[in-house]
């Protein structure tokens, strides 16, 4: 049953936010290859790095920069991006696409509703993969317990952050393949913007004054702080600040551009 057809029959509340709850996880795991490739991805980069650190380590004597301090940041990383980002913006596109916004503009279903319910479905997916990260991170002693509290705090402005950069590449982008493959380009560049997918350490100095200036930078601060790594450059105070107010701006720009018809 379309998400239309599913919320036009409902009057109750209650019914109405728990149906749309359903809806949005079954399009957002309704393109298989794609869900699952952005549920195994970061797994997939931990056990890379990982692998890396330990053969670079092997090769060098111990000497050298340590690959597997980035395993925990890069599979974070990748968890919240590919979910709130990437699985937000591509069944966005899909709704616009197909007329399904236009039709839900005509039924009770109130547009913070549809949001809400959206995001809130999101957030627990980039929780569930976020745990699973560091976890996998403690069988290989690459992290701490102390991660799991830590992430509590980064995860929450984070997905605000992605999430509304999610729907405002959903509400301009009419094609789902499109917005798929856009954001898998935007994936990319912040794993190398945050540090999380090259260390920061072998860039000069001119191009990390150039990244001071780039939001994503103190997105993989916080994230290193939540593996317990000490590859951080800024304070935690300006990280949060940066992060929480870039989130801030996303979200209100999002329920600015997002509409029911891109006519509206």
């Amino acid at each position: 049953m379309s998400l239309a057809a599913t919320t036009t029959h409902q009057y109750s509340k209650n019914t109405q936010t728990t149906q749309l709850l359903l809806t949005h996880w079954r399009e957002m795991s309704r393109n298989a290859s794609n869900f699952y490739f952005t549920m195994l991805f970061p797994f997939i980069m931990f056990g890379m790095f990982l692998g890396m650190g330990k053969i670079l380590k092997d090769a060098m004597s111990g000497s050298g920069f340590d690959f597997s301090t980035m395993t925990v940041p890069m599979g974070l990383c990748l968890a919240l991006t590919g979910t709130c980002m990437t699985l937000t913006a591509t069944p966005i596109s899909d709704y616009r696409q197909h007329g399904t916004l236009r039709v839900l503009g005509t039924t009770p279903v109130s547009r913070t509703t549809f949001i809400l319910t959206h995001l809130l479905v999101r957030l627990v997916v980039a929780v569930v993969l976020s745990v699973g990260i560091i976890l996998v991170g403690l069988i290989f002693d690459v992290t701490d317990i102390e991660a799991l509290g830590r992430a509590v705090l980064v995860i929450v402005p984070s997905c605000m952050l992605f999430l509304g950069l999610g729907y405002i590449l959903g509400s301009l982008i009419n094609s789902g393949q499109v917005a798929a493959n856009i954001t898998t380009l935007i994936q990319m560049i912040i794993l190398f913007t945050s540090g999380v997918g090259i260390p920061f350490i072998i860039l000069p100095d001119n191009v990390l004054k150039i990244l001071d200036w780039v939001p994503t930078t103190y997105f993989g601060d916080l994230l290193f702080w939540v593996s317990g790594s000490s590859a951080q450059r800024h304070s935690l105070g300006l990280d949060f600040a940066v992060v929480g107010g870039t989130a801030v701006i996303a979200v209100l720009a999002a329920v600015f551009i997002f509409k029911w018809d891109a006519g509206d």
